[in-house]
């Protein structure tokens, strides 16, 4: 199943769908010449050096080691736990000051931007801080937030009871279609 599964995903859809997201979040349709022949020799470089055989592999790997009912279940135990601690259901901490919540705005801003390769960093450019600003406005923002664990429990549960995938739009798919 998990190979059949992996054999489904091509290769190139995945290195555009990349692609296409660096392009919208670092602005590249606007780069000076340098930086898009860099962009296109790494185009081409993943093209020579992921071979699909090697992508497949590493889906079937991937899909193995966390497609297993011993590793959802920690993850279920551990949403449980970080729900209802104890068996209690969320109690309301006292409410941030101001400077609180601008202080865990800017902690998690420097954490993304830790995360962020400086490889990367250099080829992109200047528009690099303001892809990094868009991306962190939207995980600030709690609708897109929401939105997005609402898409992955939809894959999630498309995964573990495949027959629901014939007759079950995910919030992914619906969006595709209004695009």
């Amino acid at each position: 199943m998990a190979r059949i599964r992996a054999g489904e995903i091509r290769l190139k859809d995945v290195r555009r769908a990349i692609f296409r997201l660096l392009k919208h979040l670092f602005d590249l349709d606007n780069a000076s010449f340098f930086r898009s022949r860099i962009i296109s020799v790494l185009k081409t470089m993943s093209v020579a050096v992921t071979s699909v055989q090697d992508f497949h592999l590493m889906l079937f790997q991937s899909h193995v080691q966390y497609m297993n009912g011993e590793y959802i279940s920690g993850w279920i135990y551990y949403l449980v736990d970080m729900f209802w601690p104890n068996g209690v259901f969320y109690k309301k901490g006292p409410p941030l000051t101001d400077q609180e919540e601008f202080d865990l705005q800017q902690n998690s801003k420097e954490m993304l931007e830790k995360m962020f390769p400086d490889q990367l960093r250099t080829v992109l450019g200047k528009h690099t801080d303001e892809g990094l600003d868009m991306l962190h406005e939207m995980l600030q923002n709690r609708l897109v937030l929401k939105s997005m664990a609402y898409m992955i429990m939809d894959l999630v549960w498309v995964e573990l009871f495949p027959e629901l995938g014939d007759d079950f739009f995910t919030g992914a798919e619906c969006l595709e279609k209004e695009a």
